[in-house]
C-alpha cells in the first residue's frame, strides 16, 4: 500500500514539473529580464530588431500546409511582408509607413 502512495506522489510531482516546464516564456535582451507573462518570446534590444524569414515567392508558395498567421518577407515580385490567413497569402504593406498615416498595417486588398 505504501508503494502505491509513493508512485502516486511521484506521478503527481512529475505532472506539476512537466506543466511548469512547458509553460515558460523566453526573454532575449541586453539585460536579464523576466519575459512578459502573455508572450512565449519577449525580445528587448535598443539597437537591434527582429528579422523575419526572407524568401522568394516560389519558396513562400512551396511551404507545405503553412500555419495560419505565418509571416514571411518576400524578396522578389511584389516584395513585402506576407501573412497566411488560413487559405491564402496576403501582402501586408505595399508602401513605407509614415508618421502621417492613420494605420500601421493594411493589405493590398484594403482593410
Amino acid at each position: 500500500m505504501q508503494k502505491q502512495y509513493i508512485r502516486f506522489f511521484a506521478l503527481l510531482t512529475a505532472c506539476f514539473f512537466t506543466n511548469y516546464g512547458f509553460s515558460q516564456s523566453v526573454s532575449i535582451s541586453e539585460n536579464v529580464i523576466n519575459p512578459d507573462t502573455t508572450a512565449i518570446l519577449d525580445l528587448k534590444r535598443k539597437k537591434k530588431g527582429l528579422l523575419i524569414p526572407r524568401m522568394t515567392a516560389q519558396q513562400k508558395t512551396a511551404i507545405a500546409s503553412p500555419a495560419t498567421g505565418l509571416l514571411v518577407y518576400q524578396t522578389d515580385g511584389d516584395a513585402g511582408f506576407y501573412y497566411y490567413n488560413g487559405t491564402s497569402w496576403f501582402l501586408l504593406i505595399t508602401s513605407p509607413v509614415t508618421d502621417r498615416q492613420n494605420t500601421l498595417i493594411y493589405t493590398a486588398d484594403g482593410f
